[in-house]
């Protein structure tokens, strides 16, 4: 089957909190910088795939509120410690979801749909701190 490249961005410019990602396929992690991003290819659910992506812990509590910004066509899970806002863009091309300032304690697992019909040959999951209006 067919592969879609997805770009994990760390736009945690505020914290400089570091991203784990881990890539089901190659059974590899990553652990990516603030303003850094990793390019890797997507299989299905049905091979078995999926990237898991949380936000790696440091010394004290994350000050800002963070935004999770990810396709509307990916199936994902999120698991989270506190309360999560999550939102839908009015376009139906993206999915924000608001993470409140404290402790840097969750996690998101990103599938691809087995059914996907008019993948997009590449799309982006951008991490950072909460924008203003959003």
């Amino acid at each position: 089957m067919s592969e879609i490249e997805i770009t994990v961005n760390n736009k945690l410019n505020a914290e400089k909190r570091d991203l784990n990602v881990y890539h089901h396929s190659n059974r590899s992690a990553y652990m990516i910088s603030h303003n850094s991003s990793i390019t890797l290819p997507l299989k299905t659910s049905a091979e078995g795939d999926y990237l898991h992506i949380s936000i790696v812990s440091g010394p004290g509590n994350l000050e800002k509120d963070c935004l999770i910004d990810i396709p509307s066509w990916v199936d994902f899970k999120f698991f989270s410690q506190g309360n999560l806002t999550i939102t839908h863009a009015g376009d139906g091309d993206r999915t924000f979801l608001e993470i409140p300032s404290g402790p840097p304690i969750w996690q998101l697992k990103i599938t691809r749909p087995d059914n996907l019909l008019n993948a997009p040959p590449a799309d982006q999951v951008t991490i950072g701190d909460c924008v203003p209006g959003i």
